[in-house]
Formats: structure tokens, C-alpha cells, sequence
């Protein structure tokens, strides 16, 4: 087994992209997280069940931060050390994580990616925060609408925001969700849930000037509430399905889709962020623990910016089987390692959080289950940042 060092995450603050943040005039950033070590793990089977017996680990070649979203970034504590990037928050620095290897190729039987692309673009979102004052930067990132209630997936180093929506002044921050390209605002958003493990290890990620993270627990669902503009929301809306399965290969196809903004300075983010997408293959694997796909690789391409954390990663049969949560820093995005963390790690974590699978809380009234968190257990979670804001 290997252990990956480095990685960053990708939300877009005073723009971060992939990388290293970079501020921008009252700007919005993509966050990215740095990895540590992860162990790397085996199947026996294509089925991807791997092998608990690992080599020694050995120390990976260390990975560069990078974030994919606005100014957020987050930083989990894999039980297996491991630290990767996130792409829409900006990096936390996190623990290493077991990574899976396995020679497996996949063989499956064609795919229209030009539909399966064309229809993922019709579910994701552009999920942009602005701020009153200069305390917080904006930020910028990528959501996946996942139930034909309006549920929306992505990256809690992104959601984080929508607890300090009153921190300083009512309504200090505003998300909203954008679609189209370029992106406009469409829809008002509130937070249906955000991990309280991620927000507990992570509650001080908005006052590091160069955050980390590895993606554990990196994840939150957002609700549409209503149309900026007025008007009647649709009965159902277009979304992709989550695939929970452990079904994932090496050499898997597979459709990035998000909204990128690593190159572009705040005002270009305003007027003239597009969607964009990639097919590219699933490259390797990795766990926080000794026998789980948690997290996967996929090379380099045009997505792998600040502010594409939250973007999903899309399987041959149009189901979502992971959002990007970091990558890897290098100066051309053909050179980035992006990583997302699985739908089948989210099942597993948010069941253990909650004691329902992802499937039982999408079946459920959103609005009243966004209700009860509000009401139960956010207060405390916005406790914990504010606090640690407000210190010296």
C-alpha cells in the first residue's frame, strides 16, 4: 500500500482554482485540499472488492493543493491519514487515507456519452455565495441536482457558508444557484444538510490562508426553495441518480461535469462562468479505511480548476458515482490529479451520521428534513465556525 501526500481542494474563493488560492478584487475562489498518505489497496475480482492484505507503505510523491470553488476549503481527517486537494473549497490539511491499486480494465459495452454529457449538464449547478463586507471572501462552486425534488449534492467545504448566513447581520451571506452557461441565477437555496464530522474537523478552515484536506466527510446536500425571479418551481426536477454500488473499475468511462473557475477573475465569475465537462477514466482508488472505495482518481483535464468541487462524476448509465472534493497542484490542468470522493462512501458516512442510507432521505420530504437539521443540529455547527472567526 501506498500513502498519497498532498492534495488540495477545488472551490473557487477570491477565486481558488485547483491549487493554491489566489485572491481576486472582492473576489470569488475555488478551494482546493491537499492529501496525506493513503494506503493503496488490490481487488481480487473486477468487482472491486479489495484485498485487506497490503503491501508496506511507501510514502507517495507528495501532490500540490488545488481547489475547485470559491473562497471555502476543507479539511477531513481520514481515519487512515491521507491529504488530498478539494476543488471547490479551499484546501484544509487533512490525514492520510489507504489507497486502493488494482491492474483491473474495465470492459463494458459502449456508452453515448454525447447524451449522458448533455443530460448531466441539465442537472448541475452553480452554487455562488456573496458576501456583505470584506470579512469573507465569495465563493464559488459546483452542485449536482440528485431528486426530482430539487435535492442538490455537493462539497461541505461549499455548504459551510449557508451556516453563517447571518453571522455578522441578517442575511450576511447569499448563496444562490446558478445554471446555463453562462451561469445565471435561477434558484433560491437553503441547506438541507451538512456532515457534522467534516464541520467538527474542519470548523477553522475559513481563517487558513492555505487550507487541506482529503475529502473525508467532504460532503453536504442544499435544497432548492424557489425561483429567484418568482414563479412556480417545476413538479419534478431533472436530476441524476446516485449509484451507490461498488462497481467502480480501472478504466471505467466516465463524464466530469462543473463549473470551472480557476482562470477567471471575480467579475468573469459574475458574467461569464460556463459549464464545462470532460470524458475522461477512472485512474485509481482509494480508502480511509482497509476495504472501501472512498475516494477515486481520474487524470487531468480542462475541469481540473478552482470551483469544480462538487462537480459530478457520471458512470456510462448516467448515474452519479462521485463529486469532486480535490486534486492535486500543478501548473496546467492536463497535469492535475482530480479526486472525488464515491456515492457509496457518502451512503455509508451519512447512514452512520444519521441512521438513514443517501436513498431513505431523498425519499423523505425535503423541506421538513431540512427543517429538523436547521432546527437540531446546524445551530451548533454554526457555533463552531463563528467562534473560531471571532477569535483574535
Amino acid at each position: 500500500m501506498h500513502k498519497i501526500i498532498g492534495v488540495t481542494l477545488l472551490i473557487a474563493s477570491q477565486i481558488w482554482g485547483m491549487g493554491s488560492h489566489k485572491t481576486v478584487q472582492k473576489t470569488i475562489t475555488t478551494p482546493v485540499v491537499e492529501t496525506t498518505p493513503v494506503k493503496k489497496y488490490v481487488p481480487s475480482k473486477p468487482t472491486l472488492k479489495p484485498t485487506t492484505k497490503v503491501s508496506k507503505n511507501t510514502p507517495a510523491k507528495s501532490l500540490s493543493k488545488t481547489a475547485t470553488a470559491t473562497p471555502i476549503v476543507a479539511t477531513t481527517t481520514p481515519k487512515i491519514p491521507v491529504s488530498t486537494e478539494a476543488v471547490i473549497i479551499p484546501p484544509v490539511a487533512s490525514e492520510s487515507i489507504l489507497k486502493a491499486t488494482t491492474t483491473v480494465q474495465a470492459v463494458l459495452p459502449p456508452a453515448d456519452f454525447t447524451a449522458i454529457n448533455t443530460f448531466a449538464r441539465s442537472a448541475t449547478v452553480n452554487i455562488l455565495c456573496t458576501v456583505k463586507g470584506s470579512e469573507l471572501s465569495p465563493i464559488s462552486g459546483t452542485g449536482v441536482i440528485i431528486s426530482s425534488q430539487g435535492v442538490i449534492l455537493t462539497n461541505a467545504h461549499v455548504a459551510q457558508y449557508f451556516l453563517l448566513n447571518n453571522f455578522r447581520i441578517k442575511n450576511f451571506i447569499t448563496c444562490v444557484a446558478r445554471t446555463g452557461s453562462p451561469a445565471y441565477p435561477v434558484y433560491n437555496l437553503e441547506l438541507m444538510y451538512i456532515s457534522p464530522k467534516w464541520v467538527e474537523a474542519n470548523k477553522t478552515v475559513l481563517k487558513d490562508t492555505n487550507p487541506q484536506g482529503t475529502g473525508e466527510n467532504d460532503f453536504a446536500l442544499l435544497r432548492i426553495t424557489g425561483k429567484i425571479e418568482g414563479g412556480i418551481l417545476p413538479s419534478s426536477f431533472n436530476h441524476i441518480t446516485p449509484n451507490a454500488n461498488e462497481t467502480i473499475l480501472i478504466g471505467d468511462p466516465v463524464v466530469l461535469v462543473s463549473y470551472p473557475a480557476g482562470f477567471l477573475g471575480g467579475l468573469s465569475i459574475l458574467q461569464n462562468l460556463n459549464i464545462t465537462s470532460a470524458e475522461t477514466t477512472v485512474q485509481d482508488y482509494y480508502t480511509y479505511k482497509e476495504n472501501t472505495i472512498d475516494l477515486i482518481s481520474v487524470p487531468g483535464t480542462v475541469v481540473s480548476q478552482k470551483g469544480a468541487s462538487g462537480g459530478g462524476v457520471i458512470d456510462g448509465k448516467s448515474n452519479i458515482i462521485g463529486i469532486i472534493t480535490t486534486s492535486s497542484e500543478a501548473n496546467s490542468t492536463n497535469a492535475r490529479d482530480l479526486r472525488a470522493i464515491t456515492i457509496g462512501y457518502i451512503n455509508r458516512a451519512i447512514q452512520t451520521e444519521t441512521g438513514w442510507s443517501l436513498e431513505q432521505i431523498l425519499s423523505q420530504n425535503s423541506a421538513d428534513f431540512a427543517t429538523k437539521f436547521q432546527t437540531e443540529t446546524a445551530p451548533h455547527l454554526t457555533t463552531l465556525i463563528t467562534d473560531e472567526l471571532l477569535k483574535p
